[in-house]
């Protein structure tokens, strides 16, 4: 357990008596009264339609405080279906998966001061090096108010606050799952509601018909490289790794993995983002859950090498991405030499896209570019501290997978292990080939953690899980 100092000596002693929660709930049910009136009688149709929507924001709110996990399984369709406002005015857009990512926090941190009075955690290696690279992402935000270069100018602040945000919400969703979700049950709810919806996603893409009609309904950002690496990784290791699965249920998870990589690989082959990443989460789960057909795994891993030998590997890699091979170890080399000048700590949350029209990238000056690579985005905003800090995050959710599927129960549980094992490795793969799993602001942007914040949702359910079967006896 982390955070065991006592809050509720310094909030007032009467929140917590029998009484006052009472009173509190009287007020509620008068609350309601008073606004289903007002909507009575307004002749304004907006006003009430303003305040209706306030009481169905207060009665969510009231629901979620009683079922927290339930706000993760709405966080997932959320992240897919509904509109992103925009700011008026301020050419700003706030993204419906992060908003509620706030409003679950935030009613997470009220729970935990009203039933336990104190910040309590689960208890994981994972969540030390995840909670300082959130106060690393803070205090880089908090240094990138400095200019190192007086040729170059900071990021608009409203960029900066994004950048901030990409860190702080991952390891947020990150934190809720592996807090809140106390029963295997709830997991189970978020990786078939997850499979059904992206099933329904896929029956869109694969012809123009059902595209015109389904399509429309799926938000942008999306379908971008996370959504395809964990959508094969929850598939495949439920197809793979759970015997108890009902005949039925391993058909339709077939079709929905078969049509998953006839789109991504078939159809939208020169996309390496959309089905590379995810290939290696196969091969990775394949390898751990099946062992009797590793040589699947081995012979294309060969093909592969063939591949590299006869000299095609450079297209495999870079067709259809936005910048040729040659261009990103140009942009790689600029970023890292712009860094040398706080290494420790970065450049600040989105700062060095404006440093770059300083600096000549084949040839071209003036020119704003990104990394279009995670691990450098990492670095150039946060420094080696949060770059390390990333890494022995990494290590230690992949380590806590490969105890824990040898431990937890052959069926679900053990399926999910891998399957999470499977897409953390196409996730740290995705790095390298654009910001998928911390978007850039000035790139994927903030339209992306429509599918990373599932990403870290996944990931945040294996600490879960880990708390889940902490005192049961290892399975077999």
């Amino acid at each position: 357990m982390i955070g065991n100092q006592r809050l509720d000596k310094y909030l007032p002693a009467r929140l917590f008596s029998p009484d006052y929660q009472k009173i509190v709930r009287i007020a509620i049910i008068a609350g309601v009264f008073l606004i289903s009136f007002i909507i009575a009688v307004a002749s304004d149709i907006r006003l009430g339609l303003g305040v209706l929507g306030l009481l169905v924001a207060a009665v969510s709110v009231i629901i979620l405080l009683r079922k927290q996990a339930l706000g993760l399984v709405i966080l997932i369709i959320a992240a897919m279906f509904i509109p992103t406002p925009e700011v008026g005015g301020t050419g700003g857009y706030l993204i419906p998966p992060i908003l509620l990512a706030v409003l679950l926090l935030g009613l997470w941190v009220l729970n935990m001061l009203a039933r336990y009075r104190r910040i309590k955690f689960v208890r994981s290696r994972t969540l030390v090096p995840a909670i300082a690279l959130g106060i690393t992402a803070i205090i880089a935000f908090l240094n990138g108010r400095i200019l190192y270069n007086s040729f170059a100018q900071l990021a608009p602040l409203q960029a900066q606050i994004g950048g901030l945000a990409a860190f702080i919400f991952s390891i947020g969703v990150f934190l809720l799952a592996a807090n809140l979700i106390d029963d295997e049950v709830w997991l189970r709810r978020i990786v078939w509601v997850f499979i059904a919806l992206c099933g329904f996603y896929i029956l869109g893409r694969i012809t123009p018909f059902t595209g015109r009609f389904i399509r429309p309904l799926f938000q942008y950002g999306v379908d971008s490289s996370s959504l395809w690496i964990w959508l094969v990784a929850m598939t495949s290791s439920q197809v793979l790794c759970n015997p108890q699965l009902s005949r039925r249920l391993r058909w339709v998870l077939v079709g929905i993995l078969a049509a998953t990589i006839y789109v991504s690989f078939g159809l939208f082959y020169d996309w390496k983002s959309g089905w590379l990443p995810a290939m290696v989460a196969l091969f990775v789960i394949i390898w751990i859950g099946v062992p009797r057909i590793r040589v699947i795994g081995i012979y294309l891993a060969i093909c592969f090498s063939v591949l590299y030998i006869l000299g095609n590997v450079s297209q495999l890699i870079t067709g259809g991405e936005d910048y040729s091979i040659l261009t990103r170890f140009a942009a790689w080399q600029i970023v890292l030499e712009i860094i040398k000048v706080n290494p420790i700590l970065g450049l600040g949350m989105s700062n060095y896209y404006w440093y770059t029209p300083l600096y000549s990238v084949l040839g071209y000056r003036g020119v704003h570019f990104s990394s279009h690579n995670n691990y450098i985005d990492i670095l150039a905003q946060t420094g080696l501290i949060g770059l390390g800090l990333f890494l022995w995050l990494a290590y230690e959710i992949g380590r806590l997978g490969w105890e824990l599927h040898q431990r937890v129960p052959v069926g679900f549980p053990r399926a999910y292990v891998i399957g999470v094992l499977g897409g953390l490795a196409g996730m740290l793969v995705s790095g390298m080939l654009g910001d998928w799993f911390l978007p850039f602001v000035y790139n994927v942007g903030l339209h992306g953690m429509r599918s990373s914040l599932i990403g870290w949702l996944f990931l945040g359910g294996l600490v879960a899980l880990e708390e889940i079967y902490r005192n049961k006896p290892a399975s077999t």
